[in-house]
């Protein structure tokens, strides 16, 4: 503590990103075992940050999470601010404002915040905690802020293996692994060595999160620790889910919680009317939309323990594992052959595959094979048809889990194609008001997605935001068909008047994509160093047949155009028909694959570019 500068203090930008509301100047982690606490691992933490925009304050929140017997010491923090003179002011944080606030069963969280905090202040804080835990936690050398100089240490005695993987595209300055063969003393033992590891990054760009991507864990530079075997003092090695086969036992004893034999259960509480159906893939069906229906899901994933399929039954709502295991459950009891599969979802992270880590899953769900066609069912979704899994499990491979032989990696993939078709008739009368049919058909994750939005609220409400979706639109009469069967597509019908902006007068402006117009570009950034994941292939179909009145003739329309992504990655196409007072417009947008490599980047960039350049000219009419 106290290494603050008086450069440090003057910086007003930070030169290396003219943009950055803060800058970690340093920050490092060591950790090592204790020997005044009999040699429990403690990790020593220190930060230095400069705060250059007030939208940064938050950085000085600062919240420490501690499981269970962890402990924490040493807290320290400081403020340092510029004095008109040109010297430094420090604040300390007080003993009194340092917080204990209690998080369920397991979890303790301290809480403080630096004091004094301006445009220019540096915080600067640190702490220890110890740990009796054999995990380690993960080090981020990037962050959403740049940083200077970022390092972590850490001493493992000899007896603890680790794997330790590297992620992110960014390239470590240090690397200097050792041995310290003095680094631990047991009574009646001696002396023990540890593997120490000593990594640094310097001068960190900040990390910047896009539309369509994966978790940034996925893609942020940082080191892990995942323990791998435990030596003990007389040289018995245990392995810890060193190869799948264990893995998989360990997923079956210890993370389902002995709730997949509750088959009988089940089969007093399905419907006799269902369980007697002859047809296989009809009594699944009925099977999952009874789940499904019977079930609210409470929002929580698996949560890998304490799952309890009796109670979450009777009370009608659980978390992802408890619906998902009474849906195995409940297909055994119909005599269904049923499997488990376990994977992490888009926003937790791919798990490593290089070698098990079974801590890395957050979801599971049903895979059945009926008829030599294979289906993956999640029963949290009231809107999704039989056979499609949500889109948040749409993340590479999930481990197929069998009770009996080896498990496997399965890929996901959406079965039904998702689209959305909006066609319009519309004339233009004298008082520059657009009227008619307006019709929009979506099918796979689109129809899901408005399935339930429509659910969720009374006509009047849903019409009301549709009308304020669109400006100066007013409708008139709405249906809606094939709401509640889900595995057709939802079609919507529309009597619309949509009135223009501007009055009618000797020449008149008229851009044809009075719905869903694409307005900015997804792309923005100037380099991209992780893929663009869509999740799924998509497409978007626009016509709209135009009727303008007769005393007035088209004197421009917009240039016919046709894109195409490289390696058949999508297309658009554009086409304006002119007969006598009529223009037709055909519109298709599609992108044909879920993901994109870096290299694709720049040409997804220009075909936004021009997709929304195309968008934006105009049908220009003048009056006879």
């Amino acid at each position: 503590m106290g290494l603050t500068t008086l450069d440090e203090l003057k910086m007003i930008v930070y030169d290396k990103d003219s943009t950055a509301t803060a800058v970690v100047l340093y920050e490092h982690a060591n950790r090592y075992p204790d020997r005044s606490n009999d040699e429990i691992p403690r990790t020593d933490y220190y930060y230095r940050i400069k705060i250059l925009d007030k939208s940064a304050f938050d950085l000085a929140d600062i919240s420490i999470n501690l499981y269970k017997k962890q402990r924490i010491e040493d807290i320290s923090a400081i403020s340092y601010n510029l004095t008109d003179i040109g010297t430094s002011n420090k604040t300390n944080l007080l003993d009194k404002d340092i917080f204990t606030i209690k998080e369920g069963e397991d979890w303790t969280v301290k809480k403080f915040t630096l004091p004094n905090l301006k445009v220019g202040t540096v915080i600067e804080y640190k702490y220890s905690i110890l740990s009796p835990y054999l995990s380690i936690d993960d080090w981020n050398f990037q962050s959403d802020i740049p940083k200077i100089k970022s390092e972590f240490d850490a001493s493992i005695l000899g007896n603890y293996q680790y794997n330790i993987k590297k992620t992110g595209h960014l390239k470590l300055d240090k690397n200097e692994p050792s041995v310290d063969k003095k680094c631990v003393y047991v009574d009646g033992i001696g002396e023990g060595a540890c593997a120490t590891y000593s990594y640094g990054m310097y001068n960190i760009p900040a990390f910047e999160e896009e539309d369509f991507m994966l978790s940034k864990k996925n893609y942020i530079s940082k080191i892990s620790f995942d323990i791998k075997s435990i030596t003990s003092y007389r040289g018995v090695v245990e392995n810890l889910t060193t190869t799948w086969k264990q893995a998989d036992k360990s997923l079956k004893k210890r993370f389902f919680n002995n709730q997949t034999s509750k088959t009988s259960f089940f089969k007093k509480n399905i419907p006799e009317s269902i369980l007697s159906l002859t047809n296989d893939l009809e009594r699944a069906k009925k099977v999952y939309s009874f789940i499904q229906n019977h079930f609210t899901w409470n929002e929580k994933y698996w949560s890998n323990k304490d799952a309890k399929v009796k109670q979450a039954f009777h009370d009608k709502t659980g978390d992802v594992g408890e619906i998902n295991l009474s849906l195995y459950n409940s297909l055994k009891a119909a005599e269904i052959e049923t499997k488990l599969a376990v994977l992490s979802t888009r926003n937790n992270g791919i798990p490593t595959k290089i070698f098990p880590v079974i801590y890395d899953y957050n979801y599971v769900i049903v895979k059945i094979e009926i008829d030599g066609e294979t289906y993956f069912l999640d029963a949290t979704n009231k809107y999704l048809p039989f056979g499609q899994v949500p889109v948040r499990t749409l993340n590479g491979e999930a481990r197929l889990i069998d009770f009996k032989e080896k498990s496997s990696w399965v890929t996901l993939k959406p079965k039904y194609r998702s689209s959305k078709n909006l066609s319009a008739q519309l004339s233009l009368d004298e008082e520059g008001v657009f009227t008619g049919k307006l019709r929009i058909r979506r099918s796979g994750y689109y129809a899901s997605k408005n399935r339930k939005i429509i659910s969720l609220k009374s006509e009047e409400n849903y019409l009301e935001d549709f009308e304020n979706k669109y400006t100066d639109l007013e409708v008139e009469e709405y249906d809606v068909k094939n709401l509640n069967d889900l595995e057709l597509p939802i079609e919507e019908f529309f009597k619309v008047n949509i009135e223009m902006d501007e009055s009618l007068g000797n020449k008149i402006r008229i851009n044809p994509f009075l719905f869903d117009r694409i307005k900015s570009n997804p792309f923005k950034l100037k380099e991209r160093n992780y893929p663009v994941d869509y999740a799924y292939p998509r497409s978007n179909n626009y016509s709209l047949s135009l009727q303008i009145p007769e005393n007035y003739t088209i004197i421009n329309l917009p240039k016919n155009r046709a894109l195409s992504l490289p390696n058949k990655g999508g297309k658009f196409t554009y086409n304006l028909i002119k007969k006598g007072n009529f223009i037709t417009i055909y519109l298709r947008f599609n992108i044909s694959k879920s993901l994109y490599s870096v290299e694709e980047y720049y040409a997804l960039q220009e075909f936004y570019k021009q997709i929304i350049s195309s968008e934006n000219e105009y049908i220009i009419l003048e009056k006879k």
